[in-house]
Formats: C-alpha cells, sequence, structure tokens
C-alpha cells in the first residue's frame, strides 16, 4: 500500500496514540456551569513583515463575540524566555513552562536540497532542551522525546533525519512516480484514428486514478485536531506541502472539470475545532511541482511547469484556513528553507494574551475572539476563538 497520500490518516493515528496517556477532561455534563476559566491567546503582532516587540497591555483590546473582555496579563515571549509581563490581577495564569512539541510534516513528492537546509536551521535554532518533536514524512513517522533530543547533537540528528527523508520520498512517492511515467509512455504511442478515443479515455482514467491517490477526509483532520488538543503544553504544527499536480495533457473541458476535486466537508466546521485545540498551524506550500511530473521534452524549461494541472487546489484552501483559524501563516515558496524560517520566527515569537471571558457558560458553542492593535498598518494574527465546553 502506497503511504505517500496518507499523511493526515497516519497522524491522526499517531496524535491519537499519545492522546491515550493525556489526563481526560470531563463532559460538559460533568462540569458545573459557574466553572471559571482562563483563555489564553497568543498573537503576532506584523508590520511590514517585521514583528511589532514594543507593545504593552494598553495597547490590546480583546472581543468575545463582540463583548470587550477584560484583560489579565499580556507576556511577551521570544523563545521560551518571558521578556516582559504585565498584569492586572493577582489570580492570573502564569507564562507558559515548560517544552513545546512541535509537529513536522513534509508531504515532498522529491527531494529538494532547500528542504535539507530547512532541517538544518530547524534544528540549530528552534528545537531546545525539553521540546518534542515528531516528524512525518511520505512514508513514516519519527518521534523524538525531550530525553531522545538530549542524546545526540543537532547536527546529528538532522544529517540522520535528512538521510532517511530522501529514502523515505523515493518510497512513499513511488507510485506516483510510475504511473506519471506510464501515463506519458502511453501518450506516446501510436495509435490508429479510428482507437484516437479509446486512448484518450484510457489517459483520462489513469488520469483519475492520479487525483484520487490524494485522500483527505473529514474524520482524519478531525482526529487530527482531538489529539493534538489532547496534548499538554505548547503545541506547533509546521505543515510542509509541495504541489501535487497531474500530468500535462490536453484533455478537453468537460474531462477537466471532472478531474477536479473539490473539498466535501465543512471547512467552517475544521477551523473552529483546530482553533479550539489551543495549536499553532504554519502551513508551508511548496509552489515548485516534482520535475518527473514534467514531459522529458519539459525538463529544463521552467516556464513549462506551470502549465501543469493543479490538484493541490482543495488542499491549498483547507490548510491555508486552517492556519489562519490557529494564528499560524501561510508561506507559499519555492524554498522550503525560508519557508521554515519565516514560519519558526512566528512560532518563537509572540504575545500571549490572557482573560476570564465574562459571564462564561459551558453550552457547547463557539466563541469568536477578536484581537484589536493600537496602530497603523498592522498584521494582526491570533486564534479565532474557542468552544465553550
Amino acid at each position: 500500500m502506497n503511504n505517500r497520500k496518507n499523511v493526515w490518516a497516519s497522524a491522526a493515528m499517531i496524535f491519537m496514540a499519545v492522546s491515550m496517556s493525556a489526563q481526560t477532561m470531563g463532559s460538559p455534563q460533568q462540569q458545573h456551569e459557574s466553572v471559571v476559566v482562563n483563555i489564553e491567546v497568543p498573537v503576532r503582532v506584523f508590520k511590514k513583515n517585521a514583528f511589532v516587540d514594543g507593545l504593552t497591555l494598553k495597547d490590546f483590546e480583546i472581543f468575545e463575540d463582540g463583548v470587550r473582555q477584560p484583560i489579565e496579563a499580556v507576556y511577551l515571549i521570544r523563545n521560551r524566555q518571558v521578556l516582559r509581563e504585565e498584569k492586572t490581577s493577582a489570580a492570573a495564569p502564569p507564562p507558559p513552562r515548560g517544552g513545546r512539541d512541535f509537529i513536522l510534516s513534509l508531504d515532498l513528492k522529491e527531494y529538494l536540497p532547500k528542504a535539507g537546509e530547512a532541517l538544518d536551521y530547524f534544528f540549530a535554532n528552534v528545537i531546545a532542551p525539553g521540546d518534542s518533536l515528531c516528524v512525518i514524512t511520505p512514508a513514516k513517522t519519527y518521534r523524538f522525546k525531550p530525553d531522545a533530543l538530549s542524546k545526540w547533537k543537532p547536527q546529528q540528528i538532522a544529517d540522520s533525519l535528512k538521510s532517511k527523508l530522501k529514502k523515505d520520498i523515493q518510497s512513499g512517492n513511488s507510485l506516483y512516480r510510475s504511473m506519471m511515467r506510464d501515463f506519458y509512455r502511453l501518450e506516446e504511442e501510436e495509435y490508429p484514428p479510428e482507437m484516437l478515443e479509446i486512448k484518450e479515455m484510457r489517459l483520462f482514467e489513469q488520469a483519475l486514478q492520479m487525483r484520487d491517490l490524494t485522500v483527505m477526509t473529514e474524520k482524519q483532520v478531525v482526529a487530527f485536531a482531538d489529539a493534538l488538543k489532547s496534548m499538554e503544553g505548547e503545541k506547533h504544527v509546521f505543515l510542509m506541502f509541495q504541489k501535487d499536480v497531474l500530468p500535462d495533457h490536453p484533455f478537453s473541458f468537460e474531462r477537466q472539470s471532472e478531474l477536479l476535486k473539490p473539498v466535501n466537508f465543512d471547512v467552517e466546521k475544521i477551523k473552529r475545532i483546530y482553533s479550539d485545540a489551543s495549536i499553532t498551524i504554519h502551513f508551508l506550500y511548496i509552489t515548485k511541482p516534482p520535475a518527473f511530473a514534467l514531459k522529458p521534452e519539459s525538463i529544463g524549461r521552467p516556464s513549462m511547469s506551470f502549465q501543469l494541472p493543479d490538484l493541490s487546489t482543495d488542499v491549498y484552501a483547507v490548510f491555508k484556513d486552517m492556519a489562519k483559524a490557529t494564528g499560524g501563516l501561510t508561506e507559499s515558496t519555492g524554498n522550503p528553507d525560508f519557508g521554515l524560517r519565516h514560519a519558526a520566527e512566528a512560532s518563537n515569537h509572540y504575545y500571549l494574551l490572557c482573560y476570564r471571558p465574562l459571564n462564561y457558560q459551558a453550552d457547547g458553542t463557539f466563541k469568536k475572539i477578536e484581537v484589536r492593535v493600537k496602530g497603523d498598518r498592522l498584521e494582526v494574527t491570533h486564534r479565532m476563538g474557542y468552544i465553550a465546553d
């Protein structure tokens, strides 16, 4: 069975296993209606792509379902260090302590040297003592607990992972590569005029099979969020996804329309679930399609790559919405190293706002959060809200 297109399924299984050992929270029926909760909202503020680090408590306003809430604490955090803190209440929750959980999903169709440089940077500048890491490749999953990460030098782990990633990309994409090769071979075969429609139908059937290699169901996506929510502490997810394409072939308009694969689940529901899970997702969309997807005569001519039918439209839209709902970034780039550096910097540098919702009721509804920051032309990112359960 080919594993390249089952990243979400394998990730969900991994984190569901992790969640089995987590402490189970009481159901809404078991919680008292007057329970007091603390809501934490990581906030990132940028101006011309530069992080704005001179803000204080008076610069922030936070609203829940349109109602302004009293802010109890604001912490400025960089690389797990609290650089500045302001509190309006002695009961304000303390700043986060301890390690972080990182999930690095590398859905690449071919090995890119810049992806190796991204791993070098990640282990040299992001992972710190006490952190844990889960790396998902197109074929396997590798888990590193804090004690395991402390046994080896960061560069040793990065080098080992780069070697494994090359092999996993090759094995995990073997069916995709084979089907792409077979398609172009069939396209080159000579058919008599009266058989051309049959040839076209065979090509279309092969394209449909390639399209259906990609599997992402609502159940898998929800399970992934549920498992992440059960994990304690800070959780940072980096989704690196390389553009998925079909062979370059002039199908009829009707057949091109049939090859499109729209999202078949409730995106708004997914956004609320991921926002509620208290995680930060950064989506790194690698715009460069795999070289093996090009016709042999097109290799070496980069402009031809943009003519390949794009299968990633649905994935891009969903992942971008998920990232935004969690307060994360979306980067579209041909350079994995640049994308990961930018996302990692955003993950490491943020304000943490804490408040207790006024008149809180555990009614199971979604509470929308809005953070306003004083200043002109500022870009503010934060989680979309939470489910009051």
